[in-house]
């Protein structure tokens, strides 16, 4: 999905009719959806975002009301509703800080303990009232399949995405994505049917931080939110870690904590196939040309990793000769 385009002056007019006085738009780091900008109003710091859709604004808003708790920190939503015929607004408390993904090595390396402790209260939350798997409705809290497997092989269900039409592309490289689905099938079957709160798209942008204190100060953006195996929110680092640094120092300190649970590597790289498989899809469809042939070649690296773990018996290290300039610490194999 392609992110809005208006002029800050547009958004700025809307926001002044609707409070009867002139509004001030600050630009933010913006999401790949959705145009941010910071505003005043009756000296309170707000934050107005522009969307084509209007449920993720509403998880937001979902979010806040059933998930916030000390240890996890989720701004308010004040108010969304109609733009104009095309697009929807979401009005909501200002949190302060920085993302994740722009604060410094040292800062990261600071948080990495907080970030996993926020990544557990998630899971942790109770959804004993809900039912079912994948992301979840805003209206009912409740998610359209019957299974763990299910929700994740949906990507490959003729029914939903065009393959066909994908593959067919210019810039998309069919082979690959062949084998990714694959491989991504033989590997499902060691992922449990957990069935657990996950966030959908944890870390990096949606992670602000104090970086003076340093601390996490709020948790946004829950669109993708949606219930399942956990471990699917740890597999994101390791797929952007060769993008962003805080996902590379995320995904090594991950491995080295957490890598103990059942059938951990074999769930990380099904679920990097998954995220790689939809970022193509989604990629081509948009035209992102340059960010499609950024994850073709990831997810190159990670089919790479693997065949270089099982020759030789390990999972690879960068000083191993991985291929990657910056490779997180171990792919799974």
């Amino acid at each position: 999905m392609k992110k809005s385009k208006y002029d800050k002056n547009d958004i700025a007019k809307f926001l002044s009719e609707k409070y009867c006085e002139e509004i001030v738009l600050i630009p933010m780091v913006e999401g790949q959806e959705s145009q941010v900008f910071s505003f005043q109003y009756k000296n309170r710091d707000y934050v107005v975002r522009i969307n084509p859709i209007i449920e993720g604004f509403k998880k937001d808003d979902y979010a806040y009301r059933n998930f916030l708790s000390s240890a996890i920190p989720i701004p308010k939503v004040i108010e969304y509703g109609t733009f104009d015929d095309n697009h929807s607004f979401c009005i909501s408390e200002k949190a302060f800080g920085i993302t994740f993904e722009d604060s410094s090595e040292i800062t990261v390396n600071s948080l990495l303990s907080d970030i996993t402790n926020v990544w557990t209260s998630i899971r942790e939350i109770d959804i004993s009232n809900f039912t079912g798997y994948g992301k979840f409705s805003s209206k009912d809290g409740n998610a359209p399949f019957r299974s763990w497997r299910d929700c994740l092989s949906s990507v490959l269900d003729k029914q939903k995405y065009d393959w066909k039409k994908v593959q067919s592309m210019e810039f998309v490289d069919s082979k690959l994505v062949d084998d990714l689905k694959s491989i991504f099938m033989e590997l499902i079957q060691y992922c449990p049917e957990d069935r657990k709160l996950r966030h959908g798209d944890f870390g990096s942008n949606n992670v602000l931080v104090d970086s003076d204190v340093p601390k996490i100060t709020a948790i946004i953006d829950w669109d993708n939110a949606s219930y399942g195996d956990p471990y699917y929110d740890i597999a994101g680092a390791y797929f952007w870690s060769t993008w962003l640094m805080c996902m590379e120092k995320t995904s090594n300190y991950w491995d080295e904590t957490l890598s103990k649970v059942p059938n951990y590597h074999e769930r990380i790289l099904c679920y990097q196939l998954h995220i790689g498989l939809e970022e193509i899809y989604e990629n081509a469809l948009d035209g992102d040309i340059d960010t499609l042939a950024w994850c073709q070649e990831r997810c190159r690296q990670i089919l790479e990793n693997k065949k270089i773990g099982f020759a030789a018996g390990h999972c690879p290290h960068k000083e191993d000769g991985d291929i990657t300039t910056r490779a997180p610490s171990c792919f799974p194999v």
